[in-house]
């Protein structure tokens, strides 16, 4: 184990560590987000049949092909959407059909309803208006969307609501995924009090564990928030074995530096972890620990709000979605113009969080670790390498949030 790592080997490790859970089989209503783990076809064609894509009357084009003026047809039937007709079109035949409606046998074009006029059991079809009818005029083909057995998705697609419909348009009432990884999250300290709560000096609301369990729910994970824990080794210890035995990722927030009080090593310690690095070279969220006990990883984060935002981008989601099965499992980063300074850490990496407005990146003014209001209107993060601040104007890496 490597006590201090800079970020991309830190990332690298995290990944090593990460392969796709297991596939089950999700309702569509509940599979948005997941991750498609086998390929989907097409169990019938879309359309079905032959359906008009006007309200109008369907025809036979060969009736129309030698005409002039207008044309008489006899009306013969309806077919109506969820009602098609069944009785094929004799020569000289139409029949009225509605939007989405399957031809009848025998029809090949449809005529719009506006480029005709009925009078009892005769339609006339006013070629100057109707223009060329041939075959296939306001018509949608058999299978002209998506053949049968034709490749819908593919594994590795994050699946979106419009992948979820040509799915179940296609036949498929549920949906092969990767099961979406379980993941605990345990906030230490003495100081912490539930939110909702007023604080006493020396107190602050816990405000980490709801931005954590907000974080893994958008990256695709079922939080399960396990609450607060106080400086006690053997209660702490108890918790952390719990959130072993349930979870395939456990976040804890706090206690994880060196101090007398930081206890959250030493307990995962005790219960078998083994680490794969204690520190990053990154600012704000030096004192991570990242490690694996059995099946479970773990990341033992920074108390500081910023601190475990940051940390979270840059580590815990790429974990996520590669558990879940994302075959891209890291945002890609844009090149983006700083329109202020930007401060440097010195000899590590500062992860700036800042405002995107198209290619133009505004740091927000307060990078301190512990403030909340830097997380607000944060929607990139900016990679600002090992050494002096960057002048407004400067080029750099941006990984943006949304």
């Amino acid at each position: 184990m490597s006590d201090d790592v800079d970020v991309p080997e830190a990332l690298a490790r995290v990944l090593a560590a990460c392969r796709p859970l297991p596939i089950e089989h999700s309702e569509p209503a509940h599979a948005c987000g997941r991750v498609l783990a086998e390929p989907l076809r097409a169990r019938w064609p879309l359309p079905g049949a032959d359906v008009s894509t006007m309200d109008g009357w369907a025809v036979r084009a060969d009736d129309l092909s030698a005409g002039t003026g207008t044309v008489a047809l006899r009306i013969h039937g309806e077919s109506a959407a969820g009602h098609p007709q069944h009785a094929p079109l004799a020569a000289g035949e139409a029949a009225w059909i509605s939007t989405g409606a399957v031809l009848p046998p025998g029809a090949d074009a449809v005529v719009a309803q506006e480029d005709t006029t009925r009078a009892g059991d005769l339609v006339h079809v006013d070629l100057a208006r109707a223009g060329v009818v041939g075959p296939g005029h306001f018509v949608r083909r058999a299978g002209s969307d998506v053949a049968e057995g034709a490749l819908l998705l593919s594994p590795g697609t994050a699946l979106r609501a419009g992948d979820v419909a040509l799915a179940v348009g296609a036949g498929h009432g549920a949906l092969p995924v990767h099961r979406a990884p379980r993941v605990a999250i345990l906030c230490t300290g003495d100081e912490l009090v539930p939110p909702g709560a007023t604080p006493g000096r020396g107190q602050v609301v816990s405000s980490n564990g709801l931005m954590l369990a907000a974080l893994v729910r958008e990256a695709g994970g079922v939080a399960l928030d396990l609450g607060l824990v106080g400086d006690q080794l053997d209660t702490l210890r108890a918790a952390l074995a719990h959130a072993l035995e349930i979870a395939d990722i456990v976040l804890t927030s706090g206690g994880i530096s060196v101090g007398d009080h930081d206890l959250v090593f030493p307990a995962l310690h005790a219960l078998g972890l083994v680490p794969s690095f204690r520190r990053v070279r990154v600012r704000p969220g030096r004192p991570l620990t990242f490690g694996r006990r059995g099946d479970a990883l773990v990341f033992a984060l920074p108390g500081n709000p910023a601190s475990t935002f940051v940390s979270f981008h840059l580590f815990v989601r790429p974990a996520l979605r590669a558990l879940a099965g994302d075959p891209q499992p890291v945002r890609p980063p844009r090149r983006v113009t700083l329109a202020a300074p930007a401060e440097g850490a010195g000899r590590r990496a500062h992860y700036v969080r800042a405002r995107l407005r198209g290619d133009v990146a505004e740091p927000l003014a307060d990078q301190a670790s512990g403030a909340l209001t830097s997380l607000r209107g944060c929607d990139a993060l900016l990679a600002i390498p090992p050494g002096p601040s960057l002048p407004a104007g400067a080029e750099v890496e941006a990984i943006a949030l949304d």
